[in-house]
């Protein structure tokens, strides 16, 4: 029996996500026997559970259906009717739900390794509508000011906190799916999602690419971060962790739904890199144990 000491993170970043598809599509009969543990945040949780669920060519034709006729991401006028702005809550909770159908949840459920899915709990001196503007608008900052840092620090020095959940434990296809949607939650293109009474936002407030919940894995000696941007220098070994990321910038947007065929050469271009990337991965499992 193999033994499962690998803990793979799975950044968040909407549409970016569907490269870590493309290197799953590769990748998973290798890596997933190997896994001790999974730790994903926002649409790396969805891309992750739509690889377990095996429903990906019927939530593709499902999510073509639910977005179609959208010509614009968002419609500031839609908030004077009293509408959302952006389509993306209904859709992505439909394309969810549509995922864990057909035995797509009890396939989830059955994985053999703990599903972490991050989310960020509001700080407690802030109103939650102050505190949902601070904290978006300082995540892409920070983004902006500081392009190659892998991990954000604001959020969690505004008093963001990680809330980690194992998608397993979900009992209905509608808890998961609050699960997902509370861990991408970022208003105005998804909204505040609240689970057991506790309003949640998007985990990429406390780190879109939540390693520190890989590395607490338990049996896991050695943690495969999937970044969704492009940094300089696609492979990073540091410690017990190896960061890959896309050799380019991918061709879709975070939250663009009006480009179908994006997001397809997306998950082509994983397809593709799968085969550039495996070498580095290979000799990062060849390794003896790794401390960090």
């Amino acid at each position: 029996m193999t033994e499962r000491d690998l803990a793979i993170t799975f950044a968040g970043g909407g549409n970016r996500a569907f490269y870590q598809l493309g290197l799953l599509e590769q990748w998973g009969e290798w890596l997933l026997p190997r896994t001790a543990g999974v730790a994903t945040c926002s649409a790396g949780a969805f891309v992750l559970l739509l690889y377990l669920s095996r429903r990906r060519r019927e939530n593709w034709e499902f999510w073509l259906t639910a977005r179609e006729g959208t010509t614009r991401n968002i419609r500031p006028s839609n908030a004077l009717r009293g509408e959302p702005m952006a389509p993306h809550g209904r859709v992505y909770r439909a394309t969810t739900m549509h995922m864990l159908d057909a035995g797509g949840l009890e396939r989830i459920q059955a994985a053999p390794f703990p599903i972490w899915v991050l989310t960020a709990a509001f700080p407690r001196f802030l109103p939650s509508p102050v505190a949902t503007a601070v904290g978006l608008l300082g995540y892409a900052a920070e983004k902006r000011l500081f392009p190659t840092r892998i991990h954000p620090r604001l959020g969690r020095a505004l008093g963001f906190t990680p809330v980690a959940i194992d998608a397993r434990t979900c009992r209905t296809r509608e808890e998961l799916t609050d699960l997902v949607l509370a861990s991408s939650a970022t208003p105005p293109f998804t909204p505040v999602v609240s689970i057991d009474g506790r309003p949640l936002l998007d985990g990429g407030l406390v780190d879109n690419a939540p390693a520190f919940l890989g590395d607490t894995v338990a049996g896991a000696t050695r943690n495969l971060v999937l970044l969704t941007r492009a940094y300089p220098g696609a492979r990073l070994r540091e410690g017990r962790r190896l960061y890959l990321a896309p050799t380019h910038p991918v061709a879709t947007h975070r939250w663009d739904y009006t480009c179908p065929d994006l997001l397809a050469d997306t998950i082509e271009q994983g397809v593709r890199e799968a085969a550039v990337h495996r070498p580095a991965v290979e000799e990062f499992l060849a390794a003896p144990h790794i401390g960090g």
